[in-house]
């Protein structure tokens, strides 16, 4: 997919028209091209959601890069951390501001799935605390080293041009379809090529720190006298998904099945198991979600906006595979305008990331699936 890097940069603009930008979106979104801008910044807000546990919101404006939220579960004894961030200085500002809170070592970190985001921080956290254990699901070292490392390698060779791109546009007051820029753009863009640069200068030194502790369907963590479920639901946002569940204080930590604004239906997705799976965490029936990106959710109507999108690609699909279509005829003629104005409204930064995520890769996918390629 991603072979003749460089003859791609060259003709960005066409392809930014034709909705080939998914290609780039993905590889974005798998590396998560975050470091913090300023060593030691603390670039998240830390809440307390119950006794204990509290949720590190990241403050970084939707767009071409993302950073995954993460939490800390503070127990009697010791602590379990959900996602450790991007890399080495995104870790450390996490593991400050945990110490801030309480001098307990962590004993388990929970990877909710195998993006750069959610895992570039393990080796910190590992060294910050050396008895640590990671937890992931039974797939999730294998695309780590396979998948994740390829991505890497190819957006490293390539992704300093499409950071220029960004940069040149930026200077014209463009935004990446040679339009005039909104300010919504304008911060969205400019964070992601601050980003991008700290991500080039750290990712060439990472190295990859797998789960030892891993999940198939569910693990139970007993700790003093919180109850911490991890559950693998079935494939959505990737093949190796986990959630974490505090029944007690009714708490869901979602990774990457539930993200705002725009949900990421990406090039490693399942959309059409992804309907199941989010049925199954909907009927925990959660009074908080901590999603992988975005602001900690009261209800459930976010989650339910995505269902209903998802049922609606899968229906579509489904037709358009019924009567031979192929997949350009299918993202021809598939109608998803409804659910775009819900997610994106009038902005032309988040119709970017819809048209990314779900007419690009998401409908990609699910017709693959419908079409037994997949």
């Amino acid at each position: 997919m991603l072979q003749r890097v460089a003859s791609r940069w060259l003709k960005f603009e066409s392809l930014l028209v034709l909705g080939l930008i998914t290609m780039w979106r993905q590889i974005l979104c798998w590396l998560f091209l975050s470091v913090p801008l300023f060593a030691g910044a603390q670039d998240f807000d830390l809440g307390k959601l119950a006794d204990g546990v509290y949720a590190a919101i990241r403050r970084e404006p939707p767009g071409l890069t993302f950073v995954a939220n993460s939490v800390f579960i503070i127990n009697d004894d010791d602590v379990v951390v959900v996602d450790t961030g991007v890399g080495p200085a995104t870790a450390q500002t996490l593991i400050k501001a945990l110490k801030g809170l309480t001098p307990k070592p962590v004993r388990y970190v929970v990877n909710t799935h195998w993006h750069d985001d959610h895992m570039m921080g393990n080796q910190a956290w590992r060294e910050a605390y050396p008895g640590v254990e990671f937890i992931g699901q039974a797939n999730t070292a294998r695309e780590m080293l396979s998948t994740g490392a390829s991505n890497r390698r190819q957006l490293l060779e390539g992704g300093p041009a499409f950071a220029q791109q960004i940069r040149d546009a930026l200077a014209k007051n463009f935004n990446l379809a040679g339009k005039p820029i909104t300010l919504e753009e304008r911060a969205s863009h400019a964070s992601d090529v601050l980003w991008a640069e700290r991500y080039f200068a750290e990712a060439p030194g990472f190295k990859p720190v797998t789960p030892g502790m891993t999940v198939e369907t569910e693990m139970t963590l007993v700790r003093g006298a919180r109850r911490i479920d991890i559950r693998y639901l079935g494939r959505a946002h990737t093949g190796a998904d986990l959630i974490v569940h505090l029944p007690a204080e009714n708490i869901l930590i979602s990774g990457d099945l539930i993200v705002w604004p725009v949900p990421l239906f990406g090039s490693t997705s399942f959309p059409i198991d992804y309907i199941v799976t989010l049925e199954k965490l909907l009927a925990l029936k959660p009074a908080t979600i901590v999603p992988g990106h975005g602001p900690v959710m009261k209800d459930d109507a976010y989650a339910r906006q995505m269902l209903a999108l998802l049922q609606s690609i899968d229906r579509q699909v489904r037709a358009a595979v019924a009567r031979g279509a192929t997949l350009e005829d299918t993202r021809k003629s598939i109608k998803l305008d409804d659910h775009r104005h819900i997610f994106a409204g009038d902005s032309a930064l988040k119709a970017l990331l819809f048209n990314s995520y779900v007419v690009g890769p998401g409908v990609a996918r699910a017709w693959q699936q419908i079409s037994g390629k997949l």
